[in-house]
Parts: C-alpha cells; sequence; structure tokens
C-alpha cells in the first residue's frame, strides 16, 4: 500500500525553469507540496530555514552543480539528509559513482519518464 503524499514536500533544484516547472506539475498533479530552488547553493540556504522530505536535483547548475551539492548536503549535520534523486542528461560513470558513494536514492536520465519518475519518488519517501 502507498502512503499519502500530503503535505510531503519536496525540493526541486534546477536551473532550469522549464524542467522545475514540468515536475512540480507532476508531482502537484500527486499531492506533493513542491518548493523550487536554481542551484545547490540555493538548495542549502533554504534547506538551513526549512525541510524538505525529498530533494530532486539536477547535476549541472551554475554556482553549485548537483553532486557537489549533496557532498556539502552530506557533511551539514544540522538536520537529517532527506533521500536524494539526481536528474542528469549527461552522468558519466565516474560521476554515477561519486553519487552513489553520496548516498543518492536514485539516478534517472533527463528527460526523465513521469511514471517512472513518481514511482521513484514515492520508493524513496516511502523507505
Amino acid at each position: 500500500m502507498m502512503t499519502s503524499p500530503i503535505s510531503k514536500k519536496v525540493l526541486l533544484v534546477d536551473d532550469d525553469r522549464n524542467a522545475r516547472e514540468a515536475l512540480r506539475m507532476v508531482l502537484e498533479s500527486q499531492g506533493f507540496d513542491c518548493q523550487e530552488v536554481t542551484n545547490g547553493e540555493e538548495a542549502l540556504q533554504w534547506l538551513s530555514k526549512d525541510h524538505a522530505d525529498l530533494i530532486v536535483s539536477d547535476n549541472q547548475m551554475p554556482v553549485l552543480g548537483g553532486l557537489d551539492f549533496i557532498d556539502q548536503l552530506q557533511r551539514q549535520q544540522n538536520f537529517p539528509t532527506p533521500p536524494v534523486i539526481l536528474l542528469s542528461g549527461n552522468l558519466d560513470d565516474p560521476d554515477k559513482a561519486r553519487a552513489r558513494q553520496a548516498g543518492v536514492f536514485a539516478i534517472l536520465d533527463k528527460p526523465c519518464n513521469f511514471s517512472e519518475f513518481v514511482s521513484m519518488v514515492q520508493l524513496a519517501l516511502d523507505r
């Protein structure tokens, strides 16, 4: 049985506004509450004041990219690290290995299949 996503907060981290809006529409149609930021630095600032039940992050972003953001997130001990789904159009094997070592819940290719994406979000939140 799937848990109800009501009031589950998802932080979308992506410098591409169209990509963020598409993901937000998909997630909000499933009952999730979404917050959006444009890079890892903004995500860290947001997380210092609020919490997310799940983070969905792009990898290639200005200021602070996905993998560096995840590394910094893991080092911050002032809040529990939520599961992270990493989206990327071009992640090579060393980067995928680095993401897994950093504890990323899942790596999905961009553009992603929305039904696969929603399933992965549910799995991450049910863990």
